[in-house]
């Protein structure tokens, strides 16, 4: 592989921030909502239909929403996207947390919440 072609895939790695925020699943049949924080929304995605999908999912009550209804009853969300900011010292594990939290709130009031 050409060196150059090597720095270029290097530089645009380097350059893509993944998605951080809050991600929501919405079960559509019983309207309740599961809400997890994360650093990489994409890969959590991931990882939870991965884990719904071979029944290890640790929450127990979604992974029997979800054996039983089925994933085409089921919506991911990126609900929250936390943009990144150059150049600012900015402590996004915490700032994720907190939104998580009151989107937990708010919701809490109108759905049932996993």
């Amino acid at each position: 592989m050409d060196k150059n072609y090597k720095k270029q895939l290097r530089a645009q790695f380097l350059e893509n921030k993944p998605l951080m925020g809050v991600l929501t699943i919405l079960n559509k049949a019983e309207n309740k909502i599961y809400i997890a924080e994360s650093m990489h929304l994409t890969a959590l995605s991931n990882k939870i239909k991965f884990v719904l999908g071979s029944g290890q999912f640790d929450n127990k009550i979604l992974q029997e929403d979800w054996n039983r209804l089925g994933k085409d009853n089921f919506v991911f969300e990126n609900a929250i996207v936390i943009p990144f900011e150059e150049n600012k010292m900015i402590d996004y594990k915490k700032q994720i947390l907190k939104t998580g939290n009151d989107l937990k709130k708010e919701l809490s009031k109108t759905v049932i919440l996993y």
